[in-house]
């Protein structure tokens, strides 16, 4: 660890908690703001954290937009000071076996320390306490759904390091802070600017008296592996990250996500960007199509080349690409023309890693399936029931929905046939008539709203399989049987 100059190591404590004490450590001076006092609003409007705190599962990612430029990391740290003296105290003396460290960082990949501070009660009868870190993070250069994978990592890394210095220039509090158990994080809190959170592609095409522009968002993926069926996270890691992320050069070029509405392929979509540390630039024909003729293809020129020039950072989604249908079921010269042009450039070797979705395979060039443009073609049934159950526990938790015993094994039974989509619609639709909770008269009642064609999902699931055993080349199937749906 490289040596860093500390502008303030020492402790807190007030008259109103006097059992509890925080230890503070800081990089940079405080200094009091508006942007201070929004970041302690923020913490304190989650009154759930007191509820949670011995919630070892519970793992909350809190976004905070920004005004443009460069926040102050200076103002930040002064969040700490009022944190510590009033909010904090409160939590940890009603919860005296738990410690709450909060640490303020910058950057995700390589976080960099600007300060801390841990607070613990005395009266606790526990030999070990068990401490909840809380990560706010400066303008991080990951993907949401990466933060909250790596996040326990490095609420290590920065704890290791508010011990060492610790030991180095109050040696007295080391002690205190050693003895701490830490655990999963409480809340993750990202900081990012508006600029940051408006990255775009600019696309311009000029020719004699026509100007185009188009602008398309650059967004950071939601989803990662973990929000994905389990029994394809192995293939997908072997056939197409790893290969990625190691630098290969035999790694694959793109992908096809295949299967009916709601089953997931704008979620594997995000995951295989998230897990390649990419964003997402997403292509639809509305973006770039005109009634001019060759507008379509000059515009379609611009944004792959914009594209290609940020390939390192971004991933090209190109979702309900039936659009790219097969040239032999094109009759219009437009159409077959911006075909052509969307082939010439998947095939080029600069390109970025580019991800096609469809509801409908059949309709989709052969010409775009083949190694070298879109080399691995996953396909997605309905879900089984361990893929429910996965779906249901991570919306109650995302919802915070409260639940009765047995209730989430009710909803897998009950959900059957059901897409990872109309998963989550029950379980709101359940919540909204419980008002936050779910009780068994609740499902009962949701389940009577939605409505499921078995018969139809089931030939549904025949034709992927059909499509799967003609299919040419790599292919990644999650096509559960009739046994492990029910």
């Amino acid at each position: 660890m490289s040596e860093r100059r500390v502008v303030d190591i020492k402790v807190l404590w007030t008259n109103l908690y006097k059992s509890v004490r925080t230890f503070l450590l800081t990089f940079v001076k405080p200094i009091e703001s508006s942007l201070s006092y929004k970041v302690v609003e923020a913490v304190i409007k989650r009154k759930d954290l007191i509820n949670e705190l011995d919630d070892d599962k519970y793992h909350l990612l809190l976004k905070v937009s920004l005004r443009a430029g460069t926040p102050n990391v200076n103002e930040l740290v002064y969040s700490l000071i009022p944190l510590s003296l009033t909010y904090i105290p409160k939590i940890i003396s009603k919860n005296t076996d738990y410690s709450l460290g909060i640490f303020i960082l910058e950057g995700f990949s390589k976080p960099k320390l600007i300060a801390s501070t841990i607070t613990i009660s005395k009266d606790s009868n526990v030999d070990v306490k068990l401490l909840r870190p809380i990560l706010i993070s400066v303008s991080p250069d990951l993907p949401d759904a990466t933060i909250k994978k790596r996040a326990h990592k490095v609420s290590h890394i920065l704890f290791n390091e508010v011990l060492e210095y610790f030991s180095r220039y109050a040696p007295r509090y080391v002690s205190s802070i050693n003895s701490l158990g830490i655990t999963k994080p409480l809340l993750v809190m990202v900081l990012r600017t508006s600029s940051e959170g408006h990255d775009e592609i600019k696309a311009v095409v000029s020719d004699g008296n026509e100007y185009r522009e188009v602008r398309i968002p650059v967004k950071i993926p939601s989803w990662g592996l973990n929000d994905l069926p389990p029994k394809v996270v192995d293939d997908i890691k072997t056939m197409i990250v790893n290969p990625i992320v190691r630098g290969y050069d035999f790694a694959p070029k793109g992908a096809f996500i295949t299967g009916p509405p709601g089953v997931g392929k704008s979620v594997m979509a995000e995951a295989l960007a998230s897990a390649l540390n990419l964003r997402i630039v997403e292509l639809r024909p509305s973006m770039y199509r005109s009634m001019w003729y060759g507008a379509t293809e000059k515009m379609l020129n611009a944004i792959f080349n914009q594209v290609i020039r940020r390939r390192s950072e971004i991933a090209l989604v190109i979702d309900d690409a039936e659009f790219v249908s097969s040239r032999k079921y094109t009759i219009h010269e437009a159409h077959v023309s911006e075909i052509t042009t969307i082939l010439y450039h998947l095939q080029r070797s600069e390109r970025p890693f580019t991800i096609l979705t469809a509801n409908n395979p059949e309709l989709i060039d052969p010409a775009l399936l083949r190694p070298g443009r879109i080399d691995v073609s996953i396909v997605l049934g309905y879900p089984d029931k361990v893929m429910r159950r996965k779906i249901v526990e991570r919306d109650l938790s995302r919802y915070r929905i409260r639940v009765q015993e047995g209730i989430i094994d009710s909803i897998v039974s009950m959900t059957k046939w059901f897409s990872a989509a109309e998963v989550n619609a029950f379980v709101r639709l359940a919540a909204s008539r419980g008002e936050g909770r779910i009780s068994p008269e609740d499902i009962e009642w949701a389940r009577k709203k939605v409505i499921v064609n078995v018969s139809e999902r089931r030939s549904v699931q025949e034709f992927l399989r059909w499509w799967v055993s003609k299919t040419q080349g790599m292919v990644i199937a999650y096509i559960p049987s009739e046994n492990e749906v029910e």
